[in-house]
């Protein structure tokens, strides 16, 4: 649970502090933030906190905005749980890793994808929000890391140009790891038409690392080719299942209207989410998957939230500690498994 002491200042026995210390036990080690000009302090230790993005549909599909904790009754394995956190998305800071598929077959219209990506980017991203583009083909190159300035977030947009491969799982497994750390609402959102060539991982590793790292995935599957003979399905199914078992939503785009479209409802979803986090009643056993409910007293309404989570995800990939850069100087994250000058 979380143990609080705020605030704290010189009128507080310095051996106090040492004695709470001490009481939090051996591995535990609190975060301190500064409160005000007169150096009061909170410590906040948080242990084994569980938290869910949610989002609520009504009957009619419409979004649901402006509940309240009592409301939602949430479920670990059929077992119901105690809300401990709950807050709506203009309480919580966004972090956002944004996933821009450059593969040859996805690019014929990147002009109005970059516009439209950088028109969502402006009406959703406030100043206290983070962002990370990643532009994924063979490799996964770094174009903007945890930034919420306009200018930056142009730039690196801007910045993308079509390449060969696409290490896409990869790329998902290593943002959902950079948001593991994050506090607030975590958030990968995709621009893929969900085909895979070049990624060290399966589908199976990537969606664990995302749900032990409790974001939620959204994907814009883009689709220049109308028939599903020239598709490929299989791509875009795991999407689909990506972002169901995630708590988030595939869009199908087809169009430079349908992209905008679908950016704005993305826009709308995030401004309506709800945070619920809770400690769970029982011991967490790393090689079990526990399931997640959400309910919500809404007549009709749907929960969308991710499935579940394992307690540990492991660890197949990791980013360079010393990324090298390319010869337009971005940041090359990880490099893919096998080379090829071929789009999709």
């Amino acid at each position: 649970m979380p143990f609080t002491i705020s605030p704290w200042n010189s009128r507080l026995p310095l051996f106090l502090f040492g004695t709470a210390l001490c009481l939090l036990g051996p591995g535990v080690l609190p975060a301190f933030s500064q409160a005000s000009p007169d150096r009061d302090y909170k410590l906040v230790v948080d242990v084994d906190l569980v938290s869910v993005l949610a989002s609520v549909t009504t009957a009619e599909g419409a979004l649901a905005a402006g509940l309240t904790r009592n409301r939602f009754r949430l479920f670990e394995n059929g077992i119901p749980q105690e809300i401990a956190l709950f807050a709506r998305e203009s309480e919580r800071a966004l972090r956002l890793q944004l996933l821009f598929d450059s593969s040859l077959s996805i690019t014929t219209e990147l002009g109005s994808q970059q516009e439209a990506a950088m028109d969502f980017l402006r009406a959703v991203v406030s100043p206290v929000d983070r962002v990370s583009i990643l532009q994924v083909s063979e490799n996964v190159v770094e174009l903007v890391r945890e930034t919420s300035r306009p200018k930056a977030m142009a730039k690196a947009l801007r910045s993308i140009r079509p390449g060969g491969g696409t290490s896409l799982y990869d790329a998902v497994y290593l943002a959902s790891q950079a948001l593991s750390s994050s506090r607030g609402r975590r958030v990968i959102l995709i621009v893929s038409d969900g085909t895979d060539t070049t990624s060290k991982v399966s589908m199976e590793e990537c969606l664990r690392q995302v749900l032990a790292s409790e974001a939620v995935v959204y994907v814009l599957l883009v689709q220049p080719i109308k028939s599903e003979a020239g598709r490929n399905l299989a791509g875009e199914r795991s999407m689909i299942y990506l972002t169901r078992e995630t708590g988030g939503k595939t869009f199908s785009v087809a169009s430079p209207d349908a992209l905008r479209e679908s950016f704005a409802r993305i826009g709308d979803a995030l401004r309506t989410q709800y945070l619920l986090g809770y400690y769970p009643r029982h011991k967490r056993e790393p090689e079990r998957f526990r399931r997640i409910r959400i309910e919500v007293d809404l007549a009709g309404a749907q929960v969308r939230a991710r499935s579940g989570y394992y307690a540990t995800a492991g660890e197949r990939l990791s980013r360079k500690g010393n990324p090298r850069r390319d010869r337009k100087g971005k940041r090359v994250v990880h490099e893919g498994a096998r080379r090829t000058t071929k789009g999709h």
